[in-house]
């Protein structure tokens, strides 16, 4: 009963919600109502009792029971930063049945039923994106529904591939059709393709990069961190249900991590080239999607335990960062389309959450990122010097490009205060007009920041507890065993 209170509650409170969408305040404080009431919930929940309903079965580890607290954090927090942050006017009930899908996404152990799943949690994520700005006039723009459309395409075409590939993966057996290819690296072969569509690797990265530079910030922060989360998860899943993928591929293994590579250091390239301030956060935060993937691709305890633990902080730093971003945007007074260069001095909250992001999304210590930046380093270097080479490169450029960012459009000098004129001849002080009030940053956007930040620096200076969780839920992984 529990484990279909966890799927059901939020779908009833989303369309409780979406009736009453014209009333903000008192939709966001039901929201975080159901959002508290789904973390209790899901602690109450004993690990590793499966469950039998209309022939699925239900369980939830220590593993996604960490992960199912996080992502309901995460859609408070975003709930949270709906008071004062542009979003559409249905964000709350299409947040809520997001949160729906994916929990019930952890809780499966069915790779066709949570291929499904994801594939509508695409749908759920592209009424998000062209959903009308709440509180103005303005319809959404031509190129947040191109990139709505761009995202539904790729993630069908993703779901589509994955479906295939387990249907393979149940009529395969061992030593048929010798002497030819073997089956199972084709099955592999549709699960990375699938599964970096879906994370975004070079060259499936466009949806990602038109995302984020179009569409809200509070949007593309729920759909990266809850989906791309979500799918990884799916993958280990995928891997434990059918570890001859693995057993019998070395070979397309190393090529999924040479192709991992190659999307960590394009993305960090991409980072440094010319371009908006959402366009290289897009980059870094592909840079990190292929530093992930490369962890999960090396199928070693180390290299798993690195990409899980970078997942729990991607997840974090991305939304601190979208979060920071949608603060930095706000209207200041100045003409519209008007470049700053002194967002650090005008917005610091906001500025100092983009760049604490920023660096946790990279791996600097002492924010949370560093852990597992160490864990996937080790995994490279077991893999031969020239993949590790190629991750500290990619580094290395990664923490360049926000450098050449924060020079850029944080860290200039101070725009508001402007040298005085001389008064003309026959003009008074009281002739001139009063000097305009710069408003500050809203109190609650501002304090969900600081909270972000404490949280990541806190996960960087103490990883212990969440690595213990993370290395015992990997251990006991069947294809982790095999190997």
């Amino acid at each position: 009963m529990l484990y279909l209170l966890l799927v059901l509650f939020p779908i009833s409170m989303a369309a409780s919600t979406f009736v009453l969408r014209k009333n903000s305040g008192l939709v966001i404080f039901m929201a975080l109502g159901a959002v508290i009431a789904e973390m209790l919930i899901a602690a109450q929940i004993p690990l590793d009792n499966p469950s039998l309903f209309l022939g699925v079965t239900l369980t939830l580890n220590a593993l996604n029971r960490m992960f199912m607290l996080l992502f309901l954090m995460i859609g408070g927090f975003a709930f949270v930063g709906a008071w004062s942050l542009p979003h559409g006017e249905n964000f709350v009930p299409i947040g809520l049945l997001m949160l729906s899908q994916v929990s019930a996404v952890l809780l499966l152990q069915n790779p066709f039923i949570s291929t499904l799943l994801l594939a509508l949690t695409g749908l759920t994520a592209v009424l998000a994106v062209v959903d009308l700005p709440a509180g103005t006039s303005s319809l959404v723009g031509t190129r947040a529904i191109a990139a709505a459309l761009k995202y539904l395409v790729l993630m069908v075409v993703a779901a589509i591939l994955m479906y295939i590939a387990f249907v393979l993966a149940t009529i395969f057996r061992i030593g048929e059709l010798p002497g030819r290819i073997s089956l199972s690296r084709f099955i592999l072969a549709l699960l990375a393709v699938s599964f970096s569509l879906r994370l975004a690797l070079i060259p499936f990265h466009a949806w990602l990069a038109g995302l984020v530079e179009h569409a809200e910030p509070l949007v593309a922060a729920l759909v990266i961190t809850l989906l791309n989360t979500s799918s990884l998860l799916a993958l280990l899943v995928a891997f434990q249900t059918f570890p001859i993928l693995l057993t019998d591929n070395a070979g397309p293994l190393r090529v999924m991590r040479i192709g991992a590579l190659i999307s960590t250091l394009l993305g960090a390239g991409l980072a440094l080239g010319p371009g908006s301030l959402r366009r290289a956060m897009a980059y870094l935060i592909l840079y990190d999607c292929g530093m992930v993937f490369y962890g999960l691709a090396s199928v070693s305890s180390i290299g798993l335990a690195g990409a899980v633990f970078g997942t729990l902080n991607q997840t974090l730093a991305v939304l601190l960062m979208l979060v920071s971003l949608g603060l930095i945007e706000r209207p200041d007074g100045r003409p519209p389309g008007m470049a700053r260069r002194d967002l650090l001095r005008r917005w610091p909250v906001a500025g100092t959450g983009l760049l604490a992001g920023s660096l946790a999304l990279i791996g600097m210590p002492p924010l949370g990122g560093a852990m597992s930046r160490l864990l996937i380093y080790q995994a490279a270097g077991e893999n031969g010097w020239p993949e590790l080479l190629a991750l500290l490169t990619a580094t290395l450029l990664a923490l360049l490009a926000l450098i050449r960012t924060a020079h850029e459009r944080l860290l200039g000098p101070s725009e508001d205060e402007a040298t005085p004129e001389p008064l003309m001849l026959g003009e008074t002080e009281l002739d001139r007009p009063a000097p305009r009030r710069l408003d500050p940053e809203p109190r609650s956007a501002a304090a969900l920041t600081l909270i972000l930040m404490l949280i990541c620096l806190t996960v960087g200076l103490y990883p212990g507890p969440l690595l213990t969780t993370i290395d015992a839920a990997i251990h006991e992984l069947a294809f982790i065993r095999a190997l």
